[in-house]
Parts: C-alpha cells; sequence; structure tokens
C-alpha cells in the first residue's frame, strides 16, 4: 500500500471514529457542516484526500480541535 493511501485510510479512520464518538450519522454530519454526503462516505472509505477547509468544517461540527484531527499514525 502506498503511503498516501496509508494516510487517506487513517484520515478516514479518525473521521468515522469522531462521527460515531460524537453520536452522528452520515447525513447528520453532512447537514451539519455542508459538506455533501458523498464527501463524506469518499473521506470515511479513503477513496478521497479531503481539503484542510473541508476538515476544518467537519471538525467544527463534531466539536473537536482542527490542530488534533492529523495527529494519527499510519
Amino acid at each position: 500500500m502506498a503511503k498516501d493511501d496509508k494516510f487517506k485510510e487513517a484520515l478516514g479512520n479518525r473521521l468515522r471514529s469522531l462521527r460515531l464518538d460524537a453520536g452522528l450519522t452520515l447525513v447528520e454530519l453532512a447537514e451539519k457542516s455542508g459538506v455533501s454526503y458523498r464527501t463524506i462516505i469518499d473521506i470515511e472509505k479513503a477513496d478521497t484526500r479531503p481539503s484542510v477547509e473541508v476538515i476544518r468544517l467537519l471538525c467544527n461540527v463534531l466539536e473537536y480541535p482542527l490542530s488534533d484531527f492529523f495527529k494519527f499514525k499510519y
């Protein structure tokens, strides 16, 4: 697996974990953040690498500091 793929997988796992911890469905997170449902699915499935702006919008809804979002190992 390429390093970029590992990064996208770790990022998707982080988002999914935070979303579930917040008790939100994909639809709820999409509606509250303004990020499309499809984009969130693609992030969680490691099919895309989102912009920092998209992650910022999601972190705002999840009440999670953007500065901590990327603190994971891959």
